[in-house]
């Protein structure tokens, strides 16, 4: 074993080493640490001077030669010292790594990534040891790449089978540290998204994606006549495939399109000639929105559009998203500090959480500072549930 070769690379192995900024003579003292680390005083001495001999480090003695107080070495030893043990000089390493992120940026080039690139190139080169990313794992920079390169929605086990040959492995080993990096660099990406919106919003199907609503509205599937669904009273639902392909063709009556962000509320409203009643789920997917957006081509200029969703930091910033993607016109609906009021006096209202406090004190809420402040003063959110005997 040459544990003391080891200790004294370990010694050097620093942001100013794997840099390339680190020149001269090491000297460091034989002390408790050095021993241990050597396997005791003897095994320290016997490695030593095999080192020594070796023309590699010259030892500092004292009681005629018998102990060592010091070890002198250059810096332009190291790969020596590595070499001895059989591992990669960390210097080397470190610019292999720098020429890798240089590689993986060079694929992406020109997307949302490109910062996040330029931050990690930039840690290697001021000799960062970097474990965030994994430099060594390939598969996490090809999934995050392929990403950033989509241009059609794929699902999640698709995904994972065509980059990593495993229909499973991104969602078990990659889609957690996947969506930090969307979330911090993507501008797709939006406070308050979950993992599956984030996915979503970036092409990775997560689930079934479905559009329900209710009212006449008539739509085409392609160059196809069109079809009414003022004959489904109860909701009409188009999957993913047929979302991908349709398109609004008519609005004959509506007056008011309303979001509804929760499912039993969207479920208890009834079906209105001049109403049409979209369930918003959360964040809308890039294909939600572009079908939703040619509304506002077939829809009469006085249409009014109403987002109704829960009292809290989620439904602000869903309203928040909605009006800035979809429909710039879009208002309140039973969102307001009246409506507040009035759920709160009939009992309704979870308790705010103080992580959610604080993300709330930071945002920006436009239309809905009064909700906003109401909730901060009272320390109550309230769920659209509680709202559910209003029409």
């Amino acid at each position: 074993m040459r544990r003391l070769t080891e200790y004294l690379i370990q010694t050097a192995d620093s942001p100013a080493y794997r840099s390339g900024n680190m020149e001269g003579m090491r000297h460091p003292a034989v002390d408790g640490k050095m021993i241990r680390a050597a396997g005791g005083l003897r095994s320290l001495i016997e490695e030593a001077d095999e080192l020594e001999k070796d023309g590699i480090i010259r030892a500092e003695r004292k009681n005629l030669g018998a102990d060592i107080v010091r070890i002198h070495y250059p810096v332009s030893a190291i790969p020596r010292l590595c070499r001895r043990v059989g591992i990669e000089d960390p210097r080397i390493r470190q610019i292999r790594w720098i020429k890798s992120a240089e590689k993986w940026a060079c694929e992406a080039e020109g997307t949302f990534l490109d910062p996040y690139y330029e931050m990690l190139t930039g840690r290697l080169v001021s000799g960062q040891e970097v474990k965030k990313p994994d430099m060594e794992d390939e598969d996490f920079f090809l999934c995050l790449n392929r990403i950033a390169l989509l241009e059609t929605p794929v699902w999640r086990r698709q995904f994972s089978t065509e980059v990593l040959h495993d229909s499973k492995l991104f969602e078990k080993k990659y889609q957690s540290r996947i969506v930090t990096v969307l979330e911090e660099y993507s501008p797709l990406s939006e406070e308050g998204m979950s993992p599956d919106d984030i996915l979503r919003v970036h092409g990775i199907r997560t689930y079934s994606q479905t559009l329900e609503w209710k009212g006449p509205l008539v739509y085409r599937i392609g160059n196809g006549g069109p079809i009414d669904s003022s004959s489904n009273v109860y909701g009409t639902v188009i999957n993913a495939q047929t979302l991908e392909h349709a398109a609004p063709a008519a609005s004959p009556g509506i007056q008011s399109i309303m979001l509804i962000e929760n499912k039993a509320n969207y479920e208890s409203m009834e079906y209105r000639k001049d109403t049409l009643y979209i369930y918003c789920h959360g964040f809308f997917s890039p294909k939600e929105l572009k079908f939703l957006s040619a509304l506002t081509e077939c829809t009469d200029e006085n249409t009014e559009y109403l987002h109704w969703g829960d009292m809290d930091l989620g439904g602000i910033r869903i309203f928040l998203y909605n009006r800035r993607k979809l429909f710039p016109e879009l208002k309140p609906y039973r969102m307001d500090p009246a409506a507040y009021g009035t759920a709160i006096a009939e009992g309704a209202g979870i308790p705010l959480k103080k992580e959610k406090k604080d993300k709330l004190q930071k945002l920006d809420a436009e239309e809905l500072n009064g909700l906003k402040n109401c909730i901060l003063e009272t320390g109550l959110e309230i769920e659209q549930e509680s709202l559910l005997s209003v029409k």
